[in-house]
């Protein structure tokens, strides 16, 4: 993939200003959510580039293939397995999970490919049942904390609005005292 120094540098799409998108704008990417097994009733429903789904996908792409599933992969996938969560959690307890079994298999008479299988089986295992304990918990925190930011909102609402009603009960005794001593001071009699 290195380029020559006497190769002109490769151009990926037009220069800045250019009234041409580049190669990968031409063609929208339609993205489809799964929501069950079946698609009945969803055909020729708009996607985001607003034509039904019959137009914009060719029968052959209606079920993806393994081929490209595994094309869809990059490079920095892997690069950024760290940031996603829970990751690191998974990886632990299936790396201690694969180790304990791994170990025991071959303490009790298990040959070394027959462990070494078992182990990476339990890392597996440990891996993603740990990752998925860690993602209901995550779920379960984000539903709490919206309970929470709900209550905050509705009792910060309730207190302004106590006390707008205590401000207006003091502005309007304010005035009835402030009628009362003008009341006070006029006098009762007349000179003229």
């Amino acid at each position: 993939m290195a380029q020559d120094a006497n190769e002109p540098p490769r151009v990926r799409g037009p220069p800045p200003g250019a009234t041409e998108p580049p190669e990968h704008v031409k063609k929208p990417q339609v993205y489809e959510i799964f929501h069950g097994s079946s698609r009945e009733g969803q055909e020729g429903r708009p996607t985001s580039a607003g034509q039904p789904d019959d137009v914009t996908k060719s029968p052959s792409s209606a079920q993806p293939t393994l081929k490209e599933g595994l094309q869809s992969i990059k490079a920095d996938d892997f690069l950024n397995v760290h940031r996603i969560p829970c990751a690191r959690q998974g990886f632990l307890t299936g790396i201690g999970t694969g180790a304990v079994v791994g170990m025991g298999r071959y303490v009790f008479g298990a040959r070394i490919p027959k462990a070494a299988n078992w182990a990476f089986g339990a890392f597996l295992l440990g891996s993603v049942i740990q990752f998925e304990v860690c993602q209901a918990q995550r779920y379960q925190e984000r539903a709490a904390m919206a309970r929470v930011v709900e209550v905050i909102d509705r009792k910060q609402t309730e207190k302004k609005a106590k006390a707008e009603e205590a401000a207006r009960l003091r502005r309007e005794a304010a005035e009835k005292k402030a009628a009362e001593e003008a009341a006070a001071k006029k006098s009762w009699y007349r000179f003229w």
